[in-house]
């Protein structure tokens, strides 16, 4: 029983950095129609950012999440204006082969300041951890479950209760008759690029007390929060968190049972069998089109 106590514990907590990275994807998919593969440079750029910013200025936790957010913020824009602005690109297809580009550059980028350093932050709700039916639990694990519950509560107000985030779920429907009431493609990008990004960079500064970060570590938190996200269905809210912790708790329970050696593997698994047996996700939503 202590075993099992253990592994949804720190299931949930990546789970819930997954599913960060996973309504991330989603968001840029809905806006855009693209798939954004620059969506785990966002988490290492986050975290790293936020480890350097503790580790050389030595200020409270929340201003270094801050200085996190606020890198995100310039990650969403410069993807925006590297993938509608620089390049010109309206079709999704370009604009996701664009952001496979723009992930090695943030990638080499972050290598070259860094030095392949590693970064880490102290644990967000204090060292001490909490002991629950005999098993140990990581405070970290309850403020990356909050934030991803404030987060999935936020973009749905936002989204159902705001001007702009009316136009940019008519611009998942419809971008041509959005772009035809004068609202430019990249006033539309720039926001879920933006959202995307902030995202991200919460995920990277939840994630950092629990793993040291580098540059390497966006690319495999990318695929990851990929995997989520299309089992969830790619522009679901909720379907991507479901799916985020669900691949938390699954890696979990493989290497608290088996091996942690195969935990890497079963997003991989998971992704498959989804794109095999039903590429729409678990949480899709058929649309109706009257003709």
């Amino acid at each position: 029983m202590n075993l099992l106590l253990q592994v949804v514990f720190a299931g949930l907590s990546v789970g819930a950095v997954y599913a960060l990275v996973a309504v991330g994807f989603g968001v840029v998919a809905n806006g855009t129609g693209a798939v954004n593969f620059a969506q785990g440079e966002y988490v290492m750029v986050g975290g790293v950012v936020a480890g350097v910013v503790h580790e050389v200025w030595h200020p409270p936790l929340p201003v270094s999440v801050l200085c996190a957010v606020a890198a995100g913020v310039v990650a969403g824009l410069v993807t925006e204006f590297a993938v509608s602005r620089f390049s010109g690109a309206r079709s999704a297809e370009i604009i996701t082969i664009a952001t496979i580009g723009l992930a090695v550059a943030l990638k080499a980028a972050v290598l070259l300041l860094t030095d392949r350093k590693t970064y880490g932050l102290p644990h967000f709700l204090g060292e001490r951890p909490l002991r629950v039916g005999g098993a140990v639990a990581d405070t970290q694990t309850l403020w990356n479950l909050a934030v991803v519950f404030v987060v999935a509560v936020g973009l749905s107000l936002f989204f159902r209760r705001t001007r702009q985030g009316t136009i940019l779920r008519a611009a998942a429907d419809d971008p041509e008759v959005v772009t035809s009431l004068g609202v430019p493609f990249h006033s539309v990008a720039r926001w879920v690029f933006v959202i995307a990004a902030v995202l991200g960079a919460l995920g990277g500064a939840g994630l950092a007390p629990l793993s040291v970060m580098s540059y390497e570590s966006g690319t495999l938190l990318g695929l990851k929060g990929f995997a989520a996200a299309m089992l969830g269905g790619l522009g679901n809210l909720y379907g991507a968190v479901i799916g985020g912790l669900v691949i938390g708790l699954v890696e979990a329970a493989v290497a608290g049972y088996g091996s942690a050696a195969y935990g890497d593997a079963v997003a991989f698994v998971i992704l498959l069998i989804i794109l095999f047996t039903r590429p729409t996700g678990l949480f899709s939503q058929r649309k109706v089109v009257r003709v």
